[in-house]
């Protein structure tokens, strides 16, 4: 397990997306002689029946339904670091659908960075919601409308985090375009 120590507080991250959409894919191989199948990282939590595996079980597509959604996992837990999710949201009519890409602690204090997609109508725009949740505290919400429409393509959403900062970052594959929304630790301790 990998830790870090910030001052006096010491962070597990382990990855956890918790995703309900309709359509979502996860590649986690890169090369067919070198591939990675899902379930040697990441694990499933919740809607196994909701869940596809693809591309000789490199990729994961999640569905939803009224009843129920779908999860997962990494199985790893990490200290501070980079971390990418590439995912398509939902079209249509997604309200009262949070599609959410989160990295949480583990223990008696609840630590936690958050991506969460909060759904609309159709027609209207998605909005971003991020949060930071340090030693149990959050309210440090920022909402972002977003300008683009996130289920028309897959776009990257990145979490640098580590003692000094956390980058929220999302990367629009067409039109290339770069955005991030910072959280400073001297704030937020």
């Amino acid at each position: 397990m990998n830790t870090t120590n910030t001052g006096k507080m010491q962070y597990h991250f382990s990855i956890l997306a918790l995703l309900s959409i309709f359509f979502f894919f996860i590649r986690v191989g890169f090369a067919d002689d070198n591939t990675v199948k899902f379930d040697e990282n990441y694990v499933i939590t919740w809607g196994n029946d909701h869940v596809l595996f693809l591309n000789q079980d490199t990729e994961i597509q999640l569905s939803m339904d009224k009843s129920s959604g779908a999860g997962f996992g990494s199985k790893l837990s990490y200290g501070t670091g980079f971390f990418n999710m590439r995912m398509k949201l939902p079209d249509k009519d997604s309200a009262g659908v949070v599609t959410a890409y989160y990295l949480t602690s583990k223990g008696n204090k609840h630590d936690e960075l958050d991506f969460e997609f909060l759904g609309n109508r159709e027609g209207k725009p998605i909005s971003l919601q991020t949060n930071v949740f340090a030693g149990g505290v959050g309210n440090r919400e920022q909402r972002v409308i977003l300008w683009f429409d996130p289920s028309a393509d897959f776009h990257n959403y990145r979490i640098l985090w580590n003692q000094h900062q956390i980058v929220y970052e999302f990367l629009i594959s067409s039109p290339p375009l770069f955005f991030a929304l910072h959280h400073y630790f001297n704030s937020l301790l």
